[in-house]
């Protein structure tokens, strides 16, 4: 199984009035991981129009915490994998510091989705088989 790991960097904006990052910003840590998770098994010259994706639910459960001083990274992997869908999970986990652990989980609901047709599409063989070897057991 492989599991995406993005060393992530906390940012002075990402702290809010409470002095802890705040809450929307875990959805950008997890299009980080996203992003480098679907470089893994897509081409860069990949026509999106033909055969995208939609995001079509984030999910965020808050386990503790994260500040500015913190060093976190983002992970993540396939879950399920449907006919025209497949779930990706997230982990976002600190590092070293008094309390290291799992700061956040996540899921995100991806479609495969033909944008010129306006369309859900399956999703591609080779896209099922990359998608299965980032599968936990």
């Amino acid at each position: 199984m492989t599991v995406v790991k993005v060393p992530v960097q906390i940012r002075f904006a990402d702290v809010d009035m409470a002095r802890h990052v705040h809450n929307a910003v875990y959805l950008q840590w997890f299009e980080l991981a996203r992003m480098e998770l679907l470089k893994r098994f897509i081409p860069q010259d990949h026509d999106w129009r033909a055969e995208g994706l939609i995001l079509a639910r984030n999910e965020v459960d808050h386990r503790m915490p994260i500040h500015l001083p913190d060093r976190i990274e983002a992970e993540a992997w396939c879950g399920t994998i449907g006919n025209k869908s497949f779930d990706l999970l997230y982990t976002i986990r600190r590092l070293d510091g008094p309390k290291p652990g799992v700061c956040a989980e996540g899921r995100s609901v991806m479609v495969c989705y033909d944008l010129e047709n306006e369309r859900s599409i399956p999703v591609p063989g080779a896209w099922r088989l990359a998608l299965g070897s980032m599968t936990k057991p």
